[in-house]
């Protein structure tokens, strides 16, 4: 007896804690290591998880579901900030392309697994299947993942060093110039997320079970520009393979620009288009997030935090444009995706020269 709005507000509540959650628990985690963020937060899920299969009223799912976003933030944050505390500089970029590739199956498998547990029993099934595997997840933090960050590495300070830290950080050109280019990726990335099924279905008058193998066929496309990443990062510098991403990016927007003022509009130009726009993340996660981190080490769960809950914003707004926009997904999808990409090419470039008047003032 709930509206589809209503419902809706299960993702936004959801998105929200994940953003705020990150803030917090990158801060937290700082002060009393990761290993307790972790098995922390993965217990929260697991029980707000269990909780929401019995929600009696949409309203108590609401609330159920952004805790349950707080609590899975911890996940996000804790498991980034892990990788930075035992990798250093551009070496981090490999295992930050793995977390990335692993990351990325969730948008394969989510669907899949929703749909075969509602087939099973209803709704409810769905958060009952989260919690299990949240269960699961935290034993396996337990029992596998040791503490990464040191007692004499970590914060005692309170909420006051926690933004003093925050201003250091964002202040730092290069956390900020790779930063910037991975929240317009991901904002590029939740546009074709949220406009996806409307392109296939309306724009190209496709059944539903061909979104589904657009999705699926992208969302592999995802998992191998991430592989390639871990691989190509022993021989080629993360910058370089970023750039690869970016390109990608921009030969994807333009290509969606050319489609709209052409009216070419056919499964076989939009597909290849949103294929290279989407696939150009997995070039973009592990290098960008570890060029991001190498000069704020000092406080890299906060860093993390930051960069994240800010990566989350974007997709939400970005989520949101699209639906405003244009009644035509692929008109959205076009003007939101040429927006950022257009933003992640200016940061690129202003982060470049900047970078080139630092060498020189510190050569002279």
């Amino acid at each position: 007896n709930s509206s589809s709005a209503q419902v809706g507000l299960t993702l936004a509540a959801f998105t929200i804690g994940m953003a705020i959650g990150q803030l917090v628990l990158g801060s937290l985690s700082d002060r009393i290591g990761r290993r307790k963020v972790l098995l922390g937060g993965g217990s929260i899920i697991a029980l707000a998880s269990l909780a929401a299969s019995f929600a009696p009223n949409v309203e108590l799912l609401i609330g159920l579901c952004m805790v349950m976003g707080l609590s899975a933030a911890a996940g996000i944050v804790g498991g980034r900030a892990v990788v930075a505390d035992l990798s250093h500089g551009v070496a981090a970029a490999r295992p930050f392309a793995i977390l990335g590739m692993t990351v990325s199956i969730g948008p394969i498998i989510g669907p899949i697994g929703g749909a075969l547990l509602m087939g099973v029993g209803g709704w409810r099934s769905i958060f009952i299947g989260l919690a299990i595997f949240a269960a699961i997840a935290t034993v396996g933090i337990f029992a596998c993942v040791p503490e990464s960050l040191p007692v004499d590495r970590r914060h005692p300070g309170g909420l006051a060093t926690t933004f003093v830290n925050a201003r250091r950080i964002l202040t730092t050109r290069s956390f900020l110039t790779y930063s910037v280019v991975l929240w317009f990726s991901f904002g590029s990335l939740f546009a074709y997320i949220s406009t996806s099924s409307f392109i296939v279905q309306k724009n190209l008058a496709l059944p539903p079970s061909a979104f589904a193998s657009v999705f699926g066929f992208n969302g592999v496309g995802i998992i191998v520009t991430s592989f390639l990443t871990a691989q190509l990062v022993k021989r080629i510098p993360p910058k370089r393979i970023m750039l690869v991403g970016v390109t990608m990016q921009i030969i994807g927007a333009v290509s969606l620009v050319a489609i709209n003022v052409t009216g070419a509009v056919s499964a076989y130009t939009v597909l290849p288009a949103i294929f290279v726009l989407a696939t150009a993340m997995g070039f973009m996660f592990g290098s960008a997030t570890a060029l991001a981190m190498v000069d704020v080490r000092f406080a890299s769960g906060t860093a993390l935090a930051l960069m994240g809950s800010i990566q989350f914003l974007a997709a939400a707004i970005s989520a949101t444009l699209v639906g405003v926009i244009s009644s035509n997904a692929l008109v959205s999808l076009t003007a939101v995706a040429t927006g950022s990409v257009s933003l992640v090419v200016i940061a690129v470039i202003l982060g470049t020269v900047s970078g080139r008047k630092a060498s020189n003032a510190s050569a002279r």
